[in-house]
């Protein structure tokens, strides 16, 4: 059993954690309505089309539907996937002092319970925890220097958490399998069960919460840099075709002019200009896809459709190949007439 002051200790761990919950949800809304603008003019079939023959019930109880994952559009932009899974690593910091505080109060010390509890909250932590660092390596612009040690600190912290569920586990099980008592090195030293399970949970709930407090901060950072940048992206991409495209393209046709016939698919100039083409994309679909759709994307843009997804494009890319070509077409000015064999 535990004291008085000890569940009201845990309450209290409880609701604050809880609290930070709540607001963490709160902030995050003033980010969602953002990021859904990215997608509220794309026309693109967000699920595969579906052509699945009926197998018996037993199949289509187990079989997954083709378009569980949308990955061909929200499951392949990297923001997105980083958002979802950083917003789990975050909650799961607040959900281990309120699950843990709640059980310690209301049930008490009942190992078994706070083990599984942990043990199942760990394992998100840690899936949540990898996917976002995979995502980090793709998003490393909107990072800040503290945020790229994550990998080594998160090792830290996972390590605690194993720890901790371990301890739990053990004390656990010798309530149940007396023969595991061994196991329990910690009695060796006077320290009961009950004391090392109670103490590692007030240090977790107290980790948790700072942690949790931490990174919301950092990943409100990262979501308004990343929200900022992409209208900043969308903005030069709009001037760029409407005010230096076409002059681009002209440059281009006149330079090309100069060139003979026979040695212009071997031209610098051609292949840079790739019949007005960058071919650079941010989603993962048309390295899958070919550049057939990709082609289909600039097309559309240049012709001014409403709707186009910009957010598919690297516009950082597109920047420096608009530089590049520029850095040619200035040695075919200046050579005139000579030709494309110029040094």
């Amino acid at each position: 059993m535990i004291s008085s002051d000890e569940a009201t200790y845990f309450l209290n761990i409880a609701v604050i954690g809880g609290t930070l919950l709540a607001l963490s949800f709160v902030t995050l809304s003033f980010f969602l309505g953002d990021m859904l603008k990215r997608f509220e003019v794309t026309a693109l079939p967000v699920f595969r089309s579906r052509d699945v023959a009926e197998l018996g019930a037993l199949h289509g109880i187990l079989s997954l539907p083709e378009s569980l994952t949308d990955k061909d559009l929200m499951d392949g932009d990297p923001l997105v996937v980083f958002m979802a899974f950083s917003v789990a690593v975050t909650w799961i910091f607040f959900l281990i002092p309120l699950a843990v505080g709640l059980t310690v109060a209301w049930v008490g010390t009942k190992l078994w319970i706070l083990a599984a509890e942990m043990c199942a909250l760990v394992i998100c932590w840690t899936f949540s925890f990898l996917v976002r660092n995979k995502k980090i390596n793709e998003l490393k612009p909107y990072l800040t220097r503290e945020e790229l040690l994550w990998p080594y600190l998160g090792v830290i912290v996972l390590a605690l958490y194993a720890i901790s569920a371990g301890v739990l586990v053990i004390t656990g099980l010798c309530t149940i399998v007396p023969a595991t008592t061994h196991l329990a090195v910690w009695n060796r030293w006077g320290v009961s069960n009950e004391h090392a399970a109670m103490f590692l949970m007030k240090a977790v709930c107290i980790v948790s919460l700072l942690l949790g407090t931490y990174t919301t901060n950092k990943d409100m950072f990262i979501f308004f840099k990343s929200v900022a940048a992409e209208r900043m992206r969308t903005r030069w991409l709009e001037l760029f075709m409407r005010e230096r495209y076409g002059i681009l393209e002209q440059r281009v046709r006149d330079a090309k002019a100069r060139i003979p016939l026979e040695s212009l698919e071997h031209d610098d100039l051609e292949w840079r200009w790739n019949k007005g083409c960058p071919l650079t994309s941010a989603h993962e679909l048309f390295g899958d896809a070919g550049k057939a759709g990709l082609q289909q994307l600039w097309a559309e843009l240049k012709e001014g459709r409403s709707g186009v997804p910009t957010w598919l494009l690297d516009v950082p890319t597109i920047a420096k190949w608009e530089a590049e070509l520029v850095q040619v077409l200035k040695k075919y000015e200046l050579a005139g007439n000579q030709g494309p064999n110029i040094s």
